[in-house]
């Protein structure tokens, strides 16, 4: 029996050969399983997502079949290898007796002998054999399922877990934009809120408007009132009633209120709104009136004006030219704040405004005819479709200011910066030595305007009509003429000559000629000038658009 004795050694390395198989095979289903949910997440989201809970019912299924039927082969698997193989269990030493047999008959030359013998070897072999096998594929069923399973489960939660951000992400955006709208409606409440406080203050105005009224009947007799400069501030207010002015202008400040969308200093508004209506049978009429009006559309919602203004204080302006006070200097002495003031569509004829207040204020759609802001200070003002006539905003010497404002030695600036001209009507103006640093005369119409030594640095002259303007000295750093529009077919050449030197670079822009019935066809043009007229005066019967080429650089 040696040779039984030395056989557990092999059998002992199947074995642990076994071990290995089963471990290997669930690295395999592991690697498998991870390999398809990373595979899955790229290409099969929705799917894994939407059948998650599919995919783990069949692997835990699958499991529960091996577990059952390992566990029926463990309890039957001695009727079972009895009824195969005619062995149940089969220890090693087993396998010596039949060795031990075949190798007797083989000496005793007994053929029958050793073919039962080897029969009973192959029976005993097999039925080792296949418990083995059966065993380890058992094992390794369940160990693979297990492992395929927590990589498909992991997945799954991962999925999971991103679809639950991705729900979370979009409440938190749909959070963000109620956030937004609350605080716009907030910011509304504080606006109109401080409407509310003007309002009551704005009372003060009807009471100073009374006592004007008073003033006006005193100083002529008849009740009449001449519409042309009635009243003398320093002569005809008391000293009163001046400080109420000036008072109740300091106590009006500025706020942005609920813009209706509707525009009183655009004349054709009224059309746009008419219109609107219509738009779906007007074709390209519509669109045609929309971009010579210069119309713009906006999305239905609740507004705010784009900037504060303060509609009191241009309602204060407009009663004090209505009684005849059309000189401001003595009041801007006193402290008069017109700053922010809105005054669109006001007709202002023969108002002197020296030194005034009047930054931020707001002209759109005024008329501004023979009157003088020299020295004023109308930064970021607005006179957007504004007509203005023989209006001085020039730089003044000492002798041309007037009393009782303070004169500085040499000239005193207007201060005009960022002040918004876009499609305005200039006419016979004077801007010599005015700071207009990033102004706008976007679509504008020039004709007899002054900008002798005027700053222009930064400012916007796009597609402006320039009929007839003197720049000599103008400082014209980085001004941008693209797109405007002029009948002087030298227009470029005498603009390098006379301007500020080293401002200009004329190797920026071309000019090319356009048919000169064009320029009636923007609107200031066609409301200023006859065609006969602007025929007249082209040298050579056509007009220019230039045409800026290059960037102005670093």
């Amino acid at each position: 029996m040696t040779t039984p004795g030395t056989e557990p050694g092999p059998p002992a390395r199947a074995s642990g050969g076994g071990g290995l198989a089963a471990g290997g095979m669930g690295l395999v289903f592991f690697a498998f399983g991870l390999a398809a949910g990373v595979l899955g997440a790229y290409v099969a989201v929705g799917f894994l997502a939407d059948s998650a809970g599919l995919i783990l019912s069949v692997f835990l299924a699958a499991l529960i079949v091996v577990l059952v039927l390992g566990v029926l082969i463990l309890a039957l698997r001695k009727t079972l290898l009895t009824k195969l193989f005619g062995h149940a269990e089969v220890a090693l030493e087993e396998i010596a007796s039949p060795l031990a047999r075949i190798a007797d008959r083989a000496i005793e030359r007994d053929p029958a002998g050793a073919t039962s013998a080897a029969r009973d070897l192959v029976a005993m072999v097999l039925a080792r054999y296949s418990w083995i096998a059966t065993r380890r594929w058992v094992i390794a069923s369940l160990t693979a399922l297990i492992a395929a399973m927590a990589a498909l489960a992991g997945t799954a939660l991962l999925f999971k877990q991103n679809e639950l951000i991705s729900t979370q992400t979009e409440l938190l955006r749909e959070q963000n934009l109620r956030i937004e709208e609350q605080t716009k409606l907030i910011q509304t409440d504080v606006q109109l809120a401080e409407a509310a406080r003007n309002a009551q203050l704005a009372v003060e105005i009807t009471e100073i408007a009374a006592e004007l009224g008073r003033v006006v009947d005193r100083v002529n007799g008849d009740g009449t009132i001449n519409p042309v400069n009635v009243l003398d501030p320093v002569a005809d207010l008391d000293r009163s009633l001046v400080l109420r002015i000036t008072s109740i202008s300091r106590a009006l400040l500025p706020y942005r209120f609920l813009d209706h969308g509707f525009r009183p200093e655009d004349q054709s508004d009224g059309r746009r709104v008419a219109l609107a209506g219509r738009r779906e049978v007007l074709g390209d009429s519509y669109a045609k009136a929309s971009a010579y009006f210069g119309w713009s559309e906006r999305p239905e919602g609740t507004y705010l004006t784009d900037r504060p203004a303060s509609p009191e204080r241009g309602q204060l302006l407009r009663v004090l030219m209505a009684s005849g006070v059309r000189n401001l200097e003595y009041l801007t002495y006193a402290g008069l704040d017109l700053d922010f003031a809105v005054l669109r569509a006001t007709d202002m004829q023969l108002v002197t405004g020296q030194q005034a207040r009047l930054s931020f204020a707001d002209f759109s759609g005024s008329y501004l005819v023979e009157c003088d802001f020299g020295t004023a200070i109308l930064e970021n003002s607005r006179f957007r479709l504004a007509n203005i006539q023989s209006t001085r905003f020039a730089a003044l010497p000492p002798d041309q200011v007037l009393a009782p404002l303070p004169a500085q030695d040499g000239l005193t600036p207007t201060r005009m910066s960022g002040a918004d001209f876009s499609r305005a009507t200039i006419l016979a103006s004077d801007f010599s030595a005015t700071e207009l640093a990033g102004a706008s005369f976007d679509g504008a119409l020039l004709d007899g305007v002054d900008f002798g030594d005027a700053d222009l640095s930064a400012a916007t002259l796009r597609g402006t009509v320039i009929l007839a303007a003197d720049f000599g000295g103008t400082f014209v750093k980085r001004t941008d003429f693209d797109g405007a529009l002029v009948i002087d077919p030298e227009f470029l050449t005498k603009l390098a000559a006379s301007v500020a030197p080293e401002t200009f670079r004329s190797e920026l822009y071309t000019m090319e000629p356009v048919d000169l019935n064009s320029l009636l066809e923007i609107m200031v043009v066609y409301n200023s000038i006859e065609a006969e007229d602007l025929a007249a005066r082209a040298p050579d019967g056509k007009a220019y658009r230039i045409t800026r080429i290059g960037d102005f650089g670093p």
